[in-house]
């Protein structure tokens, strides 16, 4: 009977087996269970942090339909590095391989009110847009709203780069940016925008 033939257990549990080889043991047959191996992966597989950086500064696109490149404070790493950013915001990831990307806006809107502001967001890689454009509709001035959003990437070549753009939208008001905030209660500031990066192990 081929393997293939076999029923599908479409519940599996950590104590189920699997047989495979053991090659510290002249390649003997064993079982496994699926829990040891999860183990297994989990202690070999780790995202390690390769970039963590922050803005403090006042981020607003100059005008409607004019998308802004969106910063991370000064520059950080060398080609050396598994990833490294420039003061303007751009990404540059130097090792192939498999990350996790964390980004952080503190959304709002000041200055006059009246209307509804409309400030879109996107992601991209090599200058291409890459996943949906997302927007946020401000209709009240002085309201934070915290975006974060976290998602893997695959990198293929080295050398390939990264950045994030906000743009206020002519179908709405000419208003809306990333700001920061002072706190006074002794915790650290607000920042107006935060990327932290791991890299797969």
């Amino acid at each position: 009977m081929k393997i293939s033939q076999y029923n599908v257990d479409s519940s599996p549990t950590v104590s189920d087996k699997l047989i495979g080889t053991e090659v510290s043991s002249s390649n003997e047959t064993k079982n496994y269970t699926i829990g040891s191996i999860a183990s297994v992966c989990a202690s070999v597989f780790q995202f390690t942090p390769v970039l963590a950086a922050q803005s403090t500064v006042i981020q607003a696109p100059s005008a409607l339909n004019t998308a802004l490149q969106v910063t991370f404070g000064a520059a950080q790493g060398t080609s050396g590095d598994a990833v490294m950013i420039d003061s303007a915001g751009l990404i540059t990831f130097n090792e192939t391989g498999l990350y996790l990307i964390n980004g952080y806006g503190s959304v709002e809107r000041q200055g006059s009110s009246g209307g509804v502001a409309i400030l879109l967001f996107r992601f991209l890689v090599n200058g291409t847009q890459a996943g949906s454009v997302k927007a946020f509709h401000l209709d009240t001035t002085g309201v934070s709203t915290p975006y974060e959003i976290t998602f893997p990437i695959n990198i293929t070549t080295a050398g390939t780069t990264a950045s994030f753009e906000i743009m206020r939208d002519s179908s709405g008001t000419n208003a809306g940016g990333l700001y920061p905030h002072t706190n006074l209660g002794g915790w650290s500031n607000v920042p107006s925008t935060e990327v932290n990066i791991w890299q797969l192990q």
